[in-house]
């Protein structure tokens, strides 16, 4: 009896974490559909002015389409980087393995700060500092890690003599990868590149670092209209935050069910 007690203390304890930090996420949903000049739980008018003022100013535009610029570029970036590490550290022994997973995967562990500050003293002598390149440098250096995880668990999983066998047979290295271990690594490179792209477009610290007047990030506009410019828009960019990254990971989603459920 007091075994069950407990479960179920912990479970609506459980319960009670995750919807503190969801709905304040879910709030925002509603809170945008509304024409009223304040912010209402419950719009009083409900309306879709807000987004139609959204995609009528160029000014939210322009750095919404430079925030998928950049998350693509980060995305592409550093899912080539991490499929060539995570095929490297196959071939290293443990040792050497574990220094180089631990070298890739800082980027996780060290405070966005701590690695903002840096990279914002470096790219200063560099000349890089409100680049773009220089963001998307920042930005595929964090996604990484996950790319590489993702990547090196599905490479683990996959049987070696399957390669072995195309080498035996005459086929060139990269033949082998294209032909036998890329469609075996396919989802995983999908997921991996969806995570980059999600971690980039969501991406602040390093953005305020990193960009200038005319490299910000719809990240950054959205942080400094809540600083400086408390607007009726504020709902709906935030919304559009959120729902841009899900809808990219949803074709994802559907992929792995369905190659699941062809299997």
């Amino acid at each position: 009896m007091s075994k069950r007690l407990f479960e179920a203390g912990l479970a609506v304890y459980g319960c009670a974490v995750i919807a503190f930090l969801i709905l304040p996420i879910i709030v925002i949903i509603p809170m945008s559909f509304n024409a009223a000049p304040v912010f209402e739980v419950i719009p009083s008018q409900p309306s879709f002015s807000q987004y139609q003022r959204l995609f009528n100013s160029p000014e939210w535009l322009t750095v919404l389409w430079r925030s998928v610029e950049i998350a693509a570029s980060a995305m592409v970036t550093s899912t080539i980087i991490g499929v060539l590490a995570a095929l490297g550290t196959l071939r290293l022994g443990s040792r050497a393995r574990s220094l180089f997973e631990a070298m890739l995967i800082s980027p996780q562990i060290v405070p966005s700060v701590v690695i903002a500050a840096s990279a914002y003293y470096v790219f200063a002598l560099l000349g890089l500092i409100g680049s773009i390149a220089g963001i998307v440098i920042m930005h595929a250096l964090i996604a990484l890690p996950f790319v590489l995880i993702l990547v090196q668990s599905r490479l683990q999983s996959i049987n070696p003599d399957f390669a072995q066998a195309s080498a035996s047979l005459g086929a060139a290295p990269l033949q082998t990868f294209w032909l036998i271990t890329m469609p075996q690594l396919r989802l995983a490179l999908i997921g991996a590149a969806v995570l980059a792209f999600h971690v980039s477009f969501d991406e602040v610290v390093l953005s305020l670092f990193l960009s200038g007047a005319r490299t910000k990030t719809l990240p950054v506009k959205l942080w400094d209209s809540i600083m400086f410019e408390v607007s009726p828009l504020l709902p709906a960019i935030s919304a559009l935050v959120i729902l841009i990254p899900l809808l990219v990971i949803a074709p994802a989603i559907w992929l792995q069910r369905r190659s699941k459920a062809n299997t």
